[in-house]
């Protein structure tokens, strides 16, 4: 019961950080009009709340481990969800940059608290991480959808007031189950030992991983805050629909979430090294292939890609889970999201640059198929993997 509970709020968590630190690339087609910004403005709004949402997991990940952990979640439901509220108040582009920044720095938390604290209560990593990683992708899924509907039907205030309403009634939920069903359970986490463990050899691995968690990270951050323009431009028959550009992205984030959870289990199974290598490799030609496409074929190829590439999360995090030191798996995923999350944010203000120069997304296609095929590359030379030990 514990377990399943823990597995449930961990769950709901992942949702709802995605969910809300999303909404605004949709939102951001409606205030194009009323805040009379250009992409590339609006875009640059977004940055420091993207770059915080990364920066904030070091620090999280850090206290998590010498600290509560399910204190800083209940921190992190919290204030994940005042600050969307807040940011609905919003009346000039700095008081949305703020607003932004806010969710950015408290939705932080929970990458690297939420997963250490569902790794050291659970028994079964990767298919845990990729139960966890479909429902992260639910909230990509959602969160298009949900900035569209609530932006078309009222405004776009209302597309942060409901989604942080609920943000405090799960975390509400949270705090009742710590004291009456959760238990302070840990399950003890096994290390991979390499074919070498000098310490030039750990070193080489872990920066391998930080080129590749760097690479993958703003792989990831350039699609999801690209992808709803991207789709209003070139999938013509929903165009100036946020509804309508919001389900395509949806779907997409739907192909995404069976890709975490199918991937997640095959980590439990086969060589997390030579899964991720060939999810990303397959990747490549993919991105290539959607930059010429328009209309239901782009949705498609990128429903593929988002399938790979986000299938590709729960082997991530299960192959730093296996390198890295139980007690301190909390830091390892703090600087993990710091490279995906913080550093990667460059990403975004690349794609308000690129279009602003363009008038297009092309060359945003080459630079992920870059991306794409540098963590492929790298994936090859991560160690093999030979003897589980208790760590």
């Amino acid at each position: 019961m514990s377990e399943t509970t823990t597995i449930g709020f961990a769950s709901a968590g992942h949702t709802l950080c995605h969910l809300l630190t999303l909404l605004f690339p949709t939102v951001l087609l409606a205030l194009e009009v009323e805040l009379e910004l250009s992409f590339k403005e609006l875009a640059t709004l977004a940055v420091p709340g993207a770059f915080l949402f990364g920066a904030g997991a070091l620090p999280a990940g850090w206290l998590g481990d010498r600290w509560s952990k399910t204190t800083l979640l209940e921190i992190y439901f919290y204030g994940t969800g005042a600050m969307t509220i807040l940011t609905g108040f919003a009346q000039t582009p700095l008081m949305l940059a703020v607003g932004l920044a806010g969710i950015g720095i408290f939705a932080s938390i929970y990458h690297p608290v939420g997963m250490s604290w569902l790794v050291s209560r659970t028994s079964k990593t990767g298919t845990a991480l990729g139960f966890n990683g479909l429902f992260g992708s639910i909230g990509f899924f959602l969160a298009p959808l949900v900035a569209g509907t609530l932006t078309g039907l009222w405004s776009w205030r209302a597309a942060f007031f409901v989604p942080g309403i609920v943000c405090l009634v799960v975390g509400f939920l949270f705090s009742i189950s710590l004291r009456t069903i959760l238990k302070d359970e840990e399950t003890p986490m096994q290390k991979v030992v390499s074919g070498s463990n000098s310490p030039n050899s750990i070193w080489m691995t872990f920066g391998l991983m930080a080129v590749a968690l760097f690479f993958s990270g703003m792989f990831h951050q350039i699609i999801q805050f690209s992808l709803p323009k991207d789709f209003d431009l070139r999938v013509l028959f929903t165009s100036g629909s946020l509804l309508g550009t919001g389900s395509m992205v949806a779907l997409v984030y739907a192909a995404g979430a069976v890709g975490q959870l199918l991937c997640g289990r095959m980590a439990d199974r086969f060589s997390e090294r030579q899964l991720y290598f060939t999810l990303f490799l397959i990747t490549v030609p993919l991105v290539a292939l959607a930059s010429q496409l328009t209309e239901i074929p782009l949705v498609l190829i990128m429903m593929i890609v988002v399938f790979l590439s986000t299938g590709a999360l729960p082997v991530e995090n299960t192959l730093l889970v296996r390198y890295a030191p139980s007690h301190r798996h909390g830091l390892f995923f703090g600087m993990k999201f710091l490279l995906g999350f913080g550093f990667s944010a460059s990403g975004i203000y690349l794609s308000g640059w690129i279009f602003d120069l363009t008038g297009s997304f092309l060359w945003l296609y080459g630079l992920l198929v870059l991306l794409a095929s540098s963590v492929a590359a790298i994936a090859f030379f991560l160690p093999g993997q030979r003897v589980l030990q208790p760590a």
